[in-house]
């Protein structure tokens, strides 16, 4: 997909600052050479085309007492469209992969409270046994953010 040069300079910078003020945009299109208008209406058609899926903040989930876990699954093929559609309604569940191997379905799971994650497992075990389960928490996160250089 073909991206203009100032689509890809808003790209870049909305990835990485976008400034706590009251007028964020009115900030970044200063910063940008743009009318605020104009950087808005860019926003808006980068969201269309679906370059830009979410517009969020990125909150550091450790430094408000959430802990976190990866969850290699082992899931029969036609059991997989079911076992997600349950997965997937858990607030709880960040990201959801099917990914090839033995544990061929992948979620990470993030809550405040232990008793919580140990209730989403023992709810997995039921259906699918504990034994197809591969808890992976975690102990120490290596990869700070991602940021594409468009």
């Amino acid at each position: 997909m073909r991206l203009s040069a100032i689509d890809r300079k808003i790209l870049n910078c909305i990835q990485e600052d976008i400034p706590l003020t009251p007028e964020p945009f009115k900030v970044l299109a200063e910063r940008l050479g743009l009318e605020e208008r104009e950087l808005l209406q860019r926003v808006r058609l980068l969201k269309k085309r679906k370059i830009i899926r979410r517009f969020a903040a990125g909150i550091n989930h450790r430094k408000l007492g959430f802990r976190s876990t990866l969850l290699g699954i082992k899931v029969p093929m036609d059991k997989l469209d079911s076992m997600v559609r349950r997965i997937i309604v858990y607030p709880e569940v960040t990201h959801c992969y099917l990914r090839e191997g033995e544990h061929n379905l992948w979620i990470v799971f993030i809550c405040p409270e232990k008793e919580k994650l140990d209730s989403f497992l023992n709810i997995l075990a039921k259906r699918i046994g504990r034994r197809n389960i591969l808890n992976l928490r975690t102990k120490r996160q290596f990869k700070l953010k991602t940021v594409l250089k468009v």
